[in-house]
């Protein structure tokens, strides 16, 4: 890889392709390893977009995840999740997403998914690249809970996993 002051990198999540938006509609009709070869596909579409542009900075396009933020509250234990908002006139913003009540010590026993994301990259990655992982830190919009008190002091399980990436991610 070529050292510069700046490297190249991609700031956002990559689109889905238009097969895979349509397989997401219709789930229920594929099996596990079905699934992940969708995801996997997806990532490596991602990452040969980003090489081909010549970037030295890539990503996995964020292919498992259905919005930055969002995405993480599936796997969070401890809050409620508002099925519906009540906001819905206007362009999709944030303020059209539900609130979510925090009923208890907030949890992620299984993770983020960030460190399986980080994985798969580097198994898809060819060599010389240099792999990034992008998390919104904390990953808790105050803005999505209607009930935050002593939120805050609830974070550590959830910060637990990001602290799992490896230290030289970003190298």
């Amino acid at each position: 890889m070529r050292e510069h002051p700046l490297r190249t990198t991609v700031v956002g999540s990559y689109p889905f392709p238009g097969w895979l938006e349509l397989a997401s509609w219709n789930l229920d009709r594929f099996g596990e390893t079905d699934r992940a070869e969708l995801i996997d596909d997806a990532v490596t579409v991602a990452i040969r977009d980003q090489l081909d542009a010549g970037l030295e900075v890539i990503t996995d396009g964020e292919q498992t995840r259905l919005d930055f933020n969002l995405s993480f509250y599936g796997f969070l234990q401890g809050i409620e999740l508002e099925s519906a908002s009540p906001r819905r006139f206007g362009p999709p913003a944030h303020v059209q997403r539900g609130r979510h009540k925090v009923t208890g010590t907030l949890a992620a026993p299984r993770g983020l998914g960030t460190v399986e994301d980080f994985e798969r990259l580097k198994r898809l990655a060819p060599p010389g690249p240099v792999l990034k992982a992008s998390v919104p830190v904390p990953p808790l919009d105050p803005s999505l809970f209607w009930q935050l008190q002593g939120a805050r002091d609830r974070t550590a399980p959830v910060r637990a996993d990001v602290s799992r990436l490896p230290r030289d991610a970003g190298r």
